[in-house]
This record gives C-alpha cells, structure tokens and sequence, in this order.
C-alpha cells in the first residue's frame, strides 16, 4: 500500500466534490457546523469494552466466527496503516467517558437493538451506532460484526473527510444479509493471496459472501463435445485423498491445499466475509467425466445419474471436502442439466440436501433450473439461486416457498474478456454493467435492489422484505477459458460491480440511494485505499511527479538484480533499452526477450506474445477481439482488452 498517497490524502485541506460512502448509512445526524472530531489531534487509543471483546456472532454463515476483540484487532492494523500512525488497542472494563477522554471506543450497540433488524425484519447482528464527539469517536455494534462494519464507515468517512469528521451520528444495519460476489475458479486458476485481497476488499464495501465457484469446464456448446477429452477443466482444491487426484487431470501445482483453503476462510471470515463453496455437478462436471467417463451421457459434461455409480462418486468427493468448508451452507451447482431428464436431476438434488444435511448439518444452495416435472419437486431445504428467466421464476418459487438468491443474469452476470462467441442464451459483458444497477429495468433512476429481479416485465419482483429473499450475488465468470484474461483483470471487470452491489445489498429499499453520478469516482477513490490489499497494484512513490522506479545497470551488478518495487497496476509507461536475452520478473507477470528477438508476456502460466501488427486504427493500433500484446511500427507495444490500452515504450 502506498502510504505517501494515504498520508497526502488524510492530510489535504479538501477533497474534491462528487465522492460519497459506499454504502451510505442508514440513518445520520450531525450537529452544528464547526464541532468536528480530528483524527491527527486525537489520542491514538482503541479501547473496546472487556464485556463486549469476547462477543461472537452465531447468526451468520461463518463457522468460524471471529470476537469483537478479533476485529478490533485488525481495525488496530487497518487505521494504523491508513493514518500512518500506530494505534494501540486496550481492553477495558469500563469505557471512558467520551465528554473527556480522547480516542475510539468499541462496544455494544447502546440503544434499543431489537430496532436494528433486516428489511424483513429479523434482527441483525450486522448493525451499529456510530457516535462522532469532538474529541472521540464511538462504535457499538449489536454484534460483533456489526461493529466490524462500523469501523469500516469510519474508515471511509476518514478518508474523504480528510482525518476530520463532523460531530454527529449514524445508526446503520443492511438490508440483506446475503451481499455477495462470485468468481469463477472452475476454469482459471486463482492463486490464494489474489483471492485473500479479494475478499479484503469486498469487506471494504460491507460485502459479506464470497461464493468460490471452484470446479467448471470449458463450455462444450462451442462445438468441442467430440474433442472432450482434451477440453479445459479444472477442480481448484487438491484431496489428500490420493484416490481422489485424477480430477486435477495433473495439475496439482494450481489447486488449494487443505490448509490454503482454511488460510483463505479464515483470511475471509476475519473481515466479515464468508466463502460458499461451490462444487458442480450433474452438469458442468467434465473434471469427473474425464476421470470416469462411463459416467456420461452423449453431452460430455453432464453426468449420468442413472448409472449406479454416479451419485455415489459425487458423495465421495463431497465426503472428502465437507470437513474442509467451514459455512453452514454449500453450492452443489446443479444447473443447465438436460430438461428431459427432469425426475432424476430433482432426485439428485434431494439427495444431495439429505447426504450434506445429515453428514455436515449443512443446508445446500443450487443455480435455479428448468426441472419441469409433473412428479416430484426439489426439498423446500434447498436455496435456489436464481440466474436466469426461463431457468426459474422467482416470484413463483417464494410464493411456493423457496428461500432465493438474486443472481439475475442481467445485471449480475459478466464474462471475462469476452469475445462475443455464441454461448447461449445471453452474452456478458466482459466488466460489471454498471448501467444495470444504477437503471434496472432499462428505466433512467431505477437503482436495483436485491428484490429486483425482472428486468422485463417490471410488475413482477419479489416484494421488499420478503423473508424468502437472502440478497444478492454478482458473477464473474470465465467462460473464454483460462487463458483469456488474467487474474488481475478479475479484479478490474468486478472493481466497480462489488462496490455497487455491496452497496445497493445494504441499503436496500429503505435505505438512502446513491448518487448516481459520483458512483465511478467514489469507487476509484476508494479502491487503491481499501485495507489489506493491494489489486490496484500501487507502487510506492516519493514524489507525484517522479518516475516510480529508475534505474541502469552498472558493471558491478550481478546477473540477477533485485529492484524490489513489486508490480504496478494499470496506466502506465514502461521505457527500456535492452539487449536479448532479457527477463523481466514480478510478482504477477514477467516479460521476456529472448535469443530470437521475440518479446513475450508470461502470466498465470499463460504465454502472451506480442503480435506483428495486421491493421492500424487511431494511433496506429492494432485491435484484437480477445485482447492481446502486439508492436506497432513506432516500436511501442500496447495491450488492448476491448476497455482499457496499456502502452509500453520499449526502446
């Protein structure tokens, strides 16, 4: 994290207009113009309430629930990083009195916390006060994740109050509790410190689920059916199961450990944020059809579950994980399974609720499908989450009584690098479409809630408050495969959506909406300043106007020379004068010139050679559907992603 630009921010004499929290609170007062608490003239003391340090939440997803003393710990290091400053953190038995004592104090929400509920109702431990006086600052939570969002709004207002906040108070709890993002692991591998600042970052917006969609394939429906076997599938955690292993198809090196996936749980579930699971089946399955393909039907993908052995080998893999998940609930996938197959696909997933129920005492979620059968239907237990009209409708399924996730595919969904190929039935954008939110339903100032689902006929949503309704999840998916974007370009295409959507999840219908205009600037102020991450990729500078990094070789370097400045992030410059063979390190990528003059990018794995030019547009670029690196005659490189143009100068 740049700590220059964090201290330059907390110390300019004003912002400029048009930024605003993300989400906004609930409820605010303030007083009179002038009385304002300042955080450099403040007592650098935390003090949390000893009778409130050892609270823990039972009401969320998280089995692993972190105390109040837990987060207060990690809001000691977030606010010390931000200020600058070190912040100590005390345990009291007795706050002090905030007419004369100085700093922050943590504690239990003080007024009437059964007012502090959800939109349907049901109370939350996710809600809290804060109480701004002139010389301190108070956060009572009725739980101790509500007191964990409470210091994130004070993070915020920090920063864009510039370290000085306006004496008054806020009451705030969200609206739903499901506020969550998808990411699509099943057809690119993600490393373990991407998907932890991932989740760093999404708690910075109060989002508090992270679904880790971890096992897929490339879609078959691309005309690749025959060649199945050699098609792209992937299953991101490894079994200690040695008779489990032929479901990496030998890539062991880009899976998650056992102890990688509880770092990553515990990582998330310190910030508030809880990882749902996802492993797919009966469709979507080719990593266990490759390995038994006795077990498929003429679609390669889909599994047989008529064959003795299929539901058993699905059990088996899920036995072998369920003691890894630390969540009250799971996804099982089970989506875009064959229609006619109907009776049997319902079967699979009732006994699927039963199996995980009974064996984990967990409930399991699946991506609502076209199951029209006039014989038996899907276990009240299971979540629908709803993608797509035609696949489920979600005003039928709560008034039959489903408990639902709004997935809707057209504002939720996204393609990474999308090349505009024929997958039916819709095409993604490849970032966030954040028009949709902001005018759902095509309809210029219709800020979507998790209750709106319909963006075609606009009579039929889901009413607000509905106990049916969990919240929201967007998604990130990689259907062009995993050599189409980067792990860094996750981060770009959902910045903005996860912001918006964590946002609008909170508020909710009762809550004050955004500011439609200042939405892009708040997110790109916010984004390079979230605690815990770093996915801008900011290199650290001593001066605006300097170059970041400068150097030249001398002749009593080594071959190798440690710069140590890290990666940077997009926009930006890149001058060199080399000679080949030359290799370029960083943390995410290297770029290489070898013996033969080639220059080529190596991330993820992934080679990305830079191309002769074909064509030139404006600026004598040269455009690729799917992105790409290539030299124009000016000598220069550009890497093009159909939004974004990265320029290099290379000698």
């Amino acid at each position: 994290m740049d700590l220059f630009r964090i201290a330059a921010v907390l110390c300019a004499p004003a912002l400029a207009w048009g930024l605003q929290l993300l989400p906004p609170t609930l409820e605010a007062t303030s007083a009179p113009a002038g009385a304002a608490w300042q955080v450099a003239s403040s007592s650098k003391i935390i003090y949390i309430d000893n009778s409130f340090a050892s609270k823990v939440d039972t009401d969320g997803l998280t089995l692993i629930p972190p105390s109040s003393y837990d987060f207060a710990s990690l809001f000691q290091e977030d606010i010390s990083q931000l200020t600058g400053v070190n912040w100590t953190l005390k345990r009291v038995d007795r706050l002090p009195n905030s007419a004369n004592a100085s700093g922050i104090f943590l504690g239990s929400f003080n007024g009437n916390a059964s007012s502090i509920t959800y939109e349907n109702g049901s109370p939350t431990s996710e809600g809290y006060l804060l109480d701004i006086s002139p010389i301190s600052a108070f956060i009572g939570g009725t739980g101790a994740r509500g007191m964990w969002w409470g210091t994130r709004t004070l993070l915020q207002l920090l920063l864009l109050q510039n370290g000085t906040l306006p004496v008054g108070r806020a009451i705030d709890a969200p609206a739903y509790a499901t506020r969550g993002f998808m990411l699509d692991a099943g057809r690119k591998w993600y490393a373990p410190k991407f998907l932890k600042e991932l989740c760093s970052y999404a708690s910075f917006f109060k989002m508090s689920e992270f679904h880790y969609h971890l096992s897929d394939n490339y879609p078959l429906n691309r005309g690749q059916n025959d060649s199945w076997q050699d098609v792209y599938s992937h299953f991101s955690l490894r079994p200690e199961d040695e008779s489990l292993l032929p479901i990496l198809h030998g890539r062991e090196n880009e899976t998650l450990s056992r102890e990688d996936f509880a770092d990553l749980q515990s990582h998330c579930a310190a910030r508030g944020v809880t990882v749902i699971p996802e492993i797919e089946a009966p469709g979507h399955c080719l990593y266990l059809t490759k390995w038994k393909p006795e077990l498929s039907l003429a679609k390669r993908d889909l599994l047989n579950l008529s064959h003795p052995e299929a539901i058993p080998t699905v059990k088996r893999i899920w036995s072998e994980f369920l003691p890894w998940f630390e969540t009250k609930e799971v996804h099982v996938g089970a989506d875009e399974y064959d229609a006619t197959l109907a009776d049997v696909y319902i079967g699979f997933v009732n006994e699927m609720s039963e199996f995980i129920n009974s064996t984990a005492g967990k409930r399991i979620r699946i991506w609502g499908t076209n199951e029209p059968s006039q014989n038996v239907t899907i276990s009240k237990d299971v979540i629908i989450q709803h993608w797509q009209y035609g696949q489920s409708d979600p005003v039928l399924l709560t008034n039959t009584g489903y408990d639902i996730v709004n997935s809707e595919d057209w504002w939720a969904y996204m393609s990474l690098k999308n090349d505009h190929m024929p997958i039916l039935p819709a095409k993604y954008p490849q970032f966030f479409n954040e028009s949709r939110v902001l005018n759902f339903a095509e309809e210029p100032g219709w800020q979507w809630t998790p209750a709106d689902f319909n963006p075609f006929n606009k009579t039929m949503q889901v009413p607000d408050g509905s106990h049916f309704n969990k919240g929201a999840v967007l998604a990130a998916w990689n259907d062009n495969g995993p050599d189409a974007s980067t792990q860094l370009e996750a981060y770009y295409a959902m910045r903005r959506g996860i912001a918006l959507t964590g946002a609008r999840a909170w508020s909710g219908s009762r809550g004050p909406e955004l500011i439609a205009d200042d939405v892009a600037s708040s997110v790109d102020f916010f984004s390079p300043l979230a605690p815990g991450q770093n996915l801008d990729r900011v290199v650290p500078s001593t001066s605006p106007s300097a170059p970041l990094v400068a150097w030249t070789r001398s002749a009593k370097d080594p071959e190798t020379v440690h710069l140590g400045h890290g990666s940077k992030g997009m926009n930006y410059t890149l001058t060199l004068s080399v000679t080949g063979p030359f290799v370029l390190h960083g943390p995410d990528n290297t770029l290489s010139l070898d013996g033969n003059g080639s220059l080529l990018f190596n991330t993820d794995g992934w080679l990305y050679p830079l191309r002769a030019p074909w064509s030139y547009l404006d600026e004598r670029f040269y455009l690729v559907t799917r992105g790409g690196v290539f030299l124009n005659l000016a000598n220069e490189h550009y890497y093009c992603n159909r939004r974004f143009a990265r320029k290099h100068r290379l000698g």
